[in-house]
Parts: structure tokens; C-alpha cells; sequence
């Protein structure tokens, strides 16, 4: 008997928890991150700080924020910027395809869905809402404006998911396609699914703890059940 290890994780699961940028769109489609985070370095200029070798080594946004987050007016100001930007950028996000029938899928099936995301949760909320999907969503958990130490891979958010949703973390899955949501799904307790969007991240999933790796969202929508 051939063993489908994806049917058997959704057929004991009662919510699923999507990461926003990847598994649902492509956030920066139309702004890219790389150009975000040089007018947020930019940003950054305009306050004193002693951070300058940190922000050039961070690799995007989210990262930037992380690496302010020692320096509370820095960090403050970035946040601020960051909402704006992601305001704008989910106007031009390229859905994935797939997505769609994975959160139907959720609904036709039963179960919960939640989006936990290190973005900011009114610009998913605004994604939701001009694409017709808010109805297929229960909760949207993103990043605490207030300490960006909270983002994944910390489990905070996806604990947080979870008592929004009412369900116990054991019967959750989580899709996420960067190792961070590996690890921020395993500390949770969560099972999770490694989305290889891009070439070379199967091993890197899979290394950081994902149950099952999937290069299609479509692959996610037909094993719900």
C-alpha cells in the first residue's frame, strides 16, 4: 500500500495555518522587497543609531526590523514605514497559483484556516478583502507592530493563531515556504509543509524540520480532505 503522507496529516487536522507571502501571493511582486528595504536603510539614516553594519546585512525587510528592534525609535520608525509599504505592495501581489482552491478546499472540508505571517496584518487583510477570499479566512495573525523579535521563527504568532482558532496546536498544519516557518512550526508543536516555490529550497525545508515538501499549491488543494 502506497503511504501518501500528506493526505495523512490534512485528514487529522482541523485548522490550517497559511504563511501569506509564498503560499497565498507573491507579496513584492510589484514592489520589490530588495527596494523596500533600501528606502527603509535610507529611512533608517535620518535617526541616530548605532546599528549601520547590522541594517547593510539584512537581507530584506522583516530583517531590517529584527535587527532595529534594540534601538526602539529605530525600530518604531521602520515599522511605521513598513506598514505603508506593504499597504502598497499587496495592491500589485501576484496570487499563487493554487492558493485558492486550497483555501476552499479548507471550507468545503471543515476546517479552520488562519494566515500567520511576518507582514503586517492589514495589508493581508486588505489583500483578503479585494480578492474575495476574507470570507474563506477566520483569523489573520501578523507580526506585533510593538517587538519584531515576535516574527517567525519565534512560535509566537502560530501560538497565537492557534487559541484565536480554538484548536490545540497538535491538530494544526502549517504551510510555510521558508525555513523560518519550519522552525517557528515546530517549536509550536504544529505539523508543517515546506512550499518549494523556488529551486534549492526542498533541502533547506526539509532540513529545517518540514513533515512534507511540496513544490505546488495545487498539490496542497487536492490532499485536503
Amino acid at each position: 500500500m502506497t503511504i501518501d503522507p500528506l493526505g495523512q496529516i490534512f485528514s487529522s487536522a482541523e485548522a490550517v495555518l497559511f504563511d501569506f507571502d509564498g503560499p497565498i501571493c507573491s507579496v513584492f511582486d510589484g514592489y520589490p522587497a530588495q527596494l523596500i528595504a533600501s528606502e527603509l536603510r535610507e529611512l533608517a539614516g535620518t535617526v541616530p543609531h548605532d546599528l549601520d553594519e547590522a541594517l547593510r546585512k539584512a537581507a530584506g525587510p522583516h530583517e531590517l526590523l529584527f535587527a532595529a528592534a534594540d534601538e526602539p525609535q529605530l525600530a518604531a520608525l521602520l515599522e511605521r514605514a513598513l506598514q505603508d509599504s506593504e499597504l502598497r505592495a499587496v495592491e500589485t501581489a501576484l496570487p499563487t497559483p493554487g492558493a485558492v482552491e486550497s483555501l476552499a478546499a479548507c471550507k468545503r472540508t471543515g476546517k479552520l484556516v488562519a494566515i500567520v505571517s511576518n507582514n503586517y496584518a492589514q495589508a493581508v487583510n486588505r489583500y483578503l478583502a479585494h480578492t474575495g477570499l476574507a470570507d474563506l479566512v477566520a483569523h489573520v495573525e501578523g507580526r506585533d507592530p510593538s517587538d519584531p523579535t515576535l516574527m517567525k521563527p519565534s512560535p509566537h504568532l502560530i501560538e497565537n493563531a492557534t487559541k484565536a482558532l480554538g484548536v490545540r496546536t497538535a491538530a494544526c498544519v502549517f504551510i510555510g515556504d521558508q525555513a523560518s516557518d519550519m522552525e517557528a512550526g515546530r517549536t509550536a508543536g504544529v505539523h508543517t509543509i515546506g512550499y518549494a516555490n523556488k529551486p534549492g529550497k526542498a533541502d533547506a525545508l526539509s532540513t529545517a524540520g518540514a513533515d512534507v515538501v511540496v513544490e505546488s499549491m495545487n498539490v496542497v488543494a487536492v490532499a485536503i480532505r
